[in-house]
């Protein structure tokens, strides 16, 4: 990834959907638990939750003010002290979409990171959760506007939109808790025999909800994204678009695939105890396959900062192994931010 804009782009997507998964995992799967444990080790991992998402959100500001600028200087095509001398910085956040959205994401992450500032999250009052949740969903899916379904028109766009913001959310919930997960694990299985292995067992269990249906939400507003960006299997065989997608569907399969081995085969040794070393073997290979998957995870929200930088496969001429001609509708490519 040599072009600048790709790494932030990578950076911003990447910070986001942590900084949001933290807050999401946080309230919804471990925090009723957390107020009834006293372990010390639950104590420690609270802080560094909190820190996560602090410094995640600090990247998504820095990220996303490098962004801007070198929107303004490749939209501008002006050198950079130009593109600040100029005003094209302001042009572009008070007059573009782009511009409006960046401005939305910048005070959404503003209002969570002054959430978990005032509050720690196993503080939280009802109320607060249901706030911070909605923040964090929403900052998550603000990224929609920051692809292609920002440039797709008409009530196709509308779907587009919709589609995108759902598949956002659903992947924060579930990508975002990865890492999180995780360390919740690595801290039960120092010590397995205090509270903390009564928490992870009930977080195990809810964050094994949270992921069907997220995964059932991922793969319906996936179908209908990938449709809407290819509308041919030649526009997704025989473009570059689209081959990189089936790259990215290949990936999500794999993390399925580790997520059920969680879900059927792991989870249950975890929930039966049959013995101390049954239970620290099972939170070991647990923690390991969620660092895997988020791993994984890294990769394809990586491919997707690159996708959103690319023509769809829509508006490509199909080749190997197709060769199919564009209609003068497909012709009209659309700008890509």
């Amino acid at each position: 990834m040599n072009d600048p804009l790709i790494v932030v782009r990578v950076i911003h997507f990447v910070a986001t959907i942590q900084a949001a998964g933290v807050v999401l995992f946080t309230a919804i799967i471990i925090t009723p638990a957390f107020r009834a444990a006293k372990d010390a080790s639950l104590v420690a991992l609270r802080v560094r939750l909190r820190r996560i998402a602090l410094a995640s959100l600090a990247l998504v500001v820095m990220s996303g003010v490098a962004w801007l600028i070198l929107i303004a200087e490749q939209a501008s095509d002006r050198p950079l002290d130009a593109v600040f001398a100029e005003g094209v910085i302001w042009t572009l956040v008070t007059q573009t979409q782009f511009g409006h959205d960046w401005v939305l994401r910048l005070i959404l992450a503003g209002l969570l990171a002054g959430l978990l500032s005032r509050v720690q999250p196993a503080r939280w009052s009802r109320l607060q959760s249901c706030g911070a949740v909605a923040v964090a969903a929403s900052l998550a899916g603000t990224l929609a506007w920051a692809g292609h379904a920002a440039a797709t028109p008409g009530f196709e766009g509308n779907v587009h939109r919709a589609a995108d913001v759902l598949h956002l959310i659903a992947a924060t919930a579930w990508v975002g808790s990865l890492i999180p997960l995780a360390m919740l694990l690595k801290a039960a299985h120092d010590q397995p025999d205090g509270m903390s292995t009564v928490v992870v067992q009930k977080a195990v269990l809810r964050f094994s909800t949270l992921g069907i249906a997220s995964v059932a939400m991922l793969l319906a507003t996936g179908t209908v994204n990938a449709w809407i960006l290819t509308g041919t299997i030649p526009a997704l065989v025989g473009t570059d678009y689209g081959r990189l997608l089936l790259v990215k569907v290949a990936l999500f399969l794999a993390m399925v695939s580790i997520a059920a081995v969680n879900r059927f085969r792991l989870t249950p040794r975890l929930i039966e105890k049959t013995s101390t070393i049954a239970t620290r073997d099972a939170l070991r290979q647990l923690r390991r396959n969620s660092l895997i998957e988020a791993a994984t995870a890294a990769t394809i929200l990586s491919i997707v900062a690159v996708l959103g930088t690319m023509p769809p496969g829509l508006h490509r001429h199909a080749t190997w192994p197709f060769s199919t001609p564009l209609n003068a509708d497909q012709m009209n490519v659309h700008e890509h931010m």
